[in-house]
């Protein structure tokens, strides 16, 4: 997923791990959120600071594993 991100191959990269690519979105903007928190000099609010986004997080990441392993449905197209 990496690898497509760095071609600019926003396609593939959703093909081989779309959670992997949400994911680095939400880095992306904490990041982002910290960097004009040190900016501007107060502290700005992001999702990483609301009180459901570890357990939700935790939740997403081992239903992804779970459901993209499965043999039915259109689940094996999440498999690469």
């Amino acid at each position: 997923m990496i690898y497509a991100l760095l071609h600019l191959d926003v396609a593939s990269a959703v093909r081989y791990n779309a959670l992997s690519l949400v994911a680095v979105l939400l880095l992306l903007w904490a990041f982002a959120a910290w960097t004009y928190s040190r900016f501007v000099g107060r502290r700005v609010l992001s999702w990483q600071h609301l009180r459901w986004s570890a357990p939700a997080t935790l939740a997403l990441t081992l239903v992804w594993f779970m459901v993209r392993n499965l043999g039915f449905g259109p689940f094996p197209a999440l498999h690469v």
